[in-house]
């Protein structure tokens, strides 16, 4: 005799693909998430002292990524927000070390 090929292995696989799916949607959108909570609170300079990581001031995308190695006057002019958000990191520093 013949044995019946039962049909609930086929929905639960098709269950659990689409659960996988779904798993994999929400890690993606929370990964995006703080991705985009990262990058727009956070300047991510490149300095002559090395990679240094500083909290801005305003939320946003603007600055996020600079090389301040070669900055002139004028680009720190340019540029308020990254002057102001690393002074005030390195006066923390400074004021750390007492």
């Amino acid at each position: 005799m013949a044995k019946k090929r039962s049909t609930k292995k086929k929905s639960s696989r098709k269950s659990k693909s689409s659960q996988n799916n779904t798993t994999v949607l929400i890690v993606a959108a929370v990964a995006a998430v703080v991705f985009f909570a990262v990058i727009f609170n956070y300047h991510f300079l490149l300095t002559d002292d090395g990679f240094v990581v500083v909290e801005k001031e305003s939320w946003g995308p603007d600055t996020t990524f600079a090389n301040t190695k070669s900055w002139s006057w004028s680009d720190w002019a340019d540029h308020p927000e990254v002057a102001k958000a690393l002074a005030k990191k390195e006066i923390n520093n400074f004021l750390d070390s007492f």
